[in-house]
């Protein structure tokens, strides 16, 4: 079973949660401030994306408010940004020159302020014995040119995400294979309750035109031999955008649309909706990661137990393969609080920390000795972390890569919609694709 107890440990109980280990305080101790504070006094900015979300944002705000509570020299400002928005949001910061000490991190814009030179390196900075105790593929996403300039803080490995107990009523299992994606996607397609209204589908596609929907579309047409920007032999960035497989990815979507077995207005259905779908059995499966667990809870705790992953189906010859999709913290090297911004990121970090994410949020710790805890490889997340373990799939270290990822909403879209054949989409992104990559490459 997983473990349902809170680990959040309350000042007011004696117990605090140290950077390593745990310090107990009595009542002849209790204004003795613990070893992991930072001397200074005031306030520290953090631009979080998380922050925004829910309920993993109340589990951040939590963490912070610990902090506080431990070190009330030192105050926690969040500043909420929309994952979708956030290079745009970073870039504009950098360019402004009003970057926050800390700042939500992913392996795309690592890259992109790395060559803005906007974080600070964080090996020194934390020391080799603490990022030995990061996992190897989460901290490998975030050093380019052996320079750590990004702390992952958790993973969220895309797979299938699905209804266990809608799938048991259909009689179906798992797709292996996209064909079967599509059989199963019809066979859980149904009017549940007779009033002649289809009112439970069989996959909730994300099929906005931003970061949720580009990200997912790409993990597909990865698994279908398609990659939108590489090397080939000779070293040479190509894309594969106009290849068979990307082709095949957007027949899927508009395959899926046509036969009815995806919930209308998916232009408008983005990952919060889609998750939503998910936690009320309005849809049976999503392509997402182990985050989606949460926030369908959120929407339907007595889906508790009625959700799992499963891998994502692969095409005839292709490697199955996933993404890390994974978020951390960077720290700003111009900021004037490096030392508070350090004590505050291990906290966040601290074993009890990620099992508490974990515990609520269902995201993937990036720390050995949080992953190596049962709570993170039992019940509904098993799925998901065996997808971690599998071909892992890492976006190209290149500043200009957002460019690329961008290409692929217009052209699901514009497949669903039908007005062009989809070689004709996929010739004209892959136009785009090879101006961007002789402009850059």
């Amino acid at each position: 079973m997983r473990a349902t107890k809170r680990k959040f440990i309350a000042v007011a109980s004696a117990t605090l949660v140290a950077v390593s280990g745990t310090i107990s305080l009595n009542s002849a101790s209790a204004a003795i401030t613990p070893s992991f504070c930072p001397r200074f006094t005031g306030t520290l900015t953090v631009l979080s994306t998380v922050i925004l979300e829910k309920p993993d944002g109340l589990v951040e705000q939590e963490i912070a408010d610990k902090f506080m509570k431990a070190c009330p020299k030192t105050k926690i400002k969040f500043i909420g940004v929309p994952a979708n928005d956030l290079v745009t949001k970073l870039t504009a910061m950098a360019i402004a020159g009003n970057v926050p000490d800390m700042y939500a991190s992913d392996a795309v814009n690592t890259v992109k302020m790395a060559a803005l030179n906007i974080p600070l390196e964080l090996r020194a900075a934390l020391g080799q014995d603490y990022i030995d105790g990061f996992a190897k593929e989460n901290v490998g996403e975030m050093t380019i040119g052996g320079k750590i300039y990004s702390a992952p803080w958790f993973s969220i490995p895309t797979a299938i995400l699905y209804r266990t107990d809608l799938f048991a009523k259909a009689g179906v299992k798992p797709p292996k294979s996209f064909e079967e994606f599509i059989t199963v996607c019809k066979a859980l397609t149904k009017d549940t309750d007779g009033d002649g209204k289809i009112d439970q589908y069989g996959w909730a596609m994300v099929g906005t035109d931003n970061g949720s929907g580009q990200g997912r579309f790409n993990t597909l047409a990865r698994n279908m031999g398609a990659v939108d920007v590489g090397k080939d032999s000779s070293g040479k960035w190509v894309t594969q955008i106009d290849s068979p497989g990307w082709k095949a990815a957007l027949k899927l979507y508009k395959d899926a649309v046509d036969v009815g077995c995806v919930p209308p207005g998916q232009f408008q259905t983005g990952y919060p909706e889609a998750s939503v779908q998910i936690g009320k059995g309005q849809a049976a499966m999503m392509i997402t990661g182990p985050h989606t667990i949460g926030v369908a809870l959120t929407a339907n705790p007595a889906a508790k137990g009625k959700l799992a992953g499963a891998p994502i189906p692969a095409a005839a010859g292709v490697s199955a393969t996933t993404s890390l999709n994974q978020s951390g913290y960077a720290i700003a090297r111009k900021s004037k609080h490096r030392a508070a911004a350090i004590a505050y990121l291990k906290f966040v970090l601290n074993k009890e920390n990620q099992l508490r994410i974990n515990d609520v949020t269902y995201r993937i710790p990036s720390r050995l000795d949080a992953q190596a805890d049962p709570q993170v490889n039992s019940e509904m997340s098993l799925g998901f972390v065996k997808a971690g373990e599998g071909k892992v799939f890492s976006n190209p270290q290149i500043p200009w890569y957002n460019s690329i990822a961008i290409l692929a909403s217009p052209a699901y879209q514009a497949a669903i919609k039908g007005d062009k054949t989809i070689d004709q989409i996929a010739k004209e992104q892959a136009e785009k694709a090879r101006k961007i990559i002789a402009d850059n490459g």
